[in-house]
């Protein structure tokens, strides 16, 4: 087995504790909610006997997905996203030093041993807290399941649909970083699912030069829903949904 292959089998074990989750294609789903799929994603990335461990968590919504492909075309992103650096002072199982980021090492003390003459004694104790051994990554990637579901559980609505897009973007205090909610393709997707509730008149508030973005709006796309605004209108007025 490779290390991919040895991280991945302790990732299917892990799932297996959690009701509802599967681990599959370098992340954790859970396919309870009929109208969204939930994800935890580890960011691995493989290369040399290490990976990063940089968490994520996704939501999917069908609707908004399917109004997204109908209007835009294929754009495959989640509806709605965290990282949990941006959020790492509400982390509570993940151990402290790693709740920014970390490494999972086939080999902890080879790996580090290798570079060591390159550091000095203070960074290489900033790499020795932040990397962990394969041997140790069971309960690690096992407290990264129970900060994600919590962060899902605090930061979303899942109570119905209707509230979970009502409740986007997510709320949380942000821990550090610039502060993406409404920016880019994150506000396009909250425009959409501002459609779905019915706020039509949100969409083109966000385009508007009243709402303030830290980054250039994806005009290309917002001007895609504004012309199917008179359609989608229509369409909920008669059946309750857009879609």
């Amino acid at each position: 087995m490779t290390f991919k292959d040895d991280v991945y089998k302790i990732c299917k074990e892990v799932a297996g504790e959690f009701d509802g989750w599967e681990f599959a294609s370098g992340g954790f789903k859970n396919k309870y909610l009929k109208h969204s799929d939930l994800f935890i994603q580890p960011g691995f990335g493989f290369k040399n006997g290490s990976t990063p461990l940089g968490p994520s968590v996704w939501v999917k919504n069908k609707k908004v997905s399917m109004l997204c492909t109908n209007i835009i075309g294929k754009w495959d992103i989640p509806t709605s996203s965290i990282i949990f650096q941006l959020i790492y002072k509400d982390l509570q199982y993940m151990p402290e030093p790693l709740r920014r980021g970390c490494r999972i090492l086939q080999d902890k003390k080879f790996y580090l041993g290798v570079d060591s003459e390159k550091y000095d004694e203070k960074t290489t104790k900033v790499l020795e807290e932040r990397a962990v051994d394969l041997t140790e990554a069971r309960p690690v990637l096992f407290a990264m399941m129970k900060d994600g579901i919590a962060t899902l559980e605090r930061c979303y609505d899942l109570s119905s649909e209707e509230s979970l897009l009502r409740s986007l973007p997510p709320k949380y205090e942000l821990s550090h970083g610039y502060d993406d909610r409404m920016e880019m393709q994150n506000g396009v997707m909250v425009c959409i699912a501002r459609i779905l509730v019915g706020d039509f008149d949100f969409v083109e508030y966000y385009r508007s030069d009243d709402f303030k973005t830290g980054k250039p709006k994806r005009i290309a796309e917002l001007d895609k829903l504004i012309a199917a605004l008179p359609e989608l209108k229509r369409r909920y007025a008669e059946t309750g949904s857009a879609i």
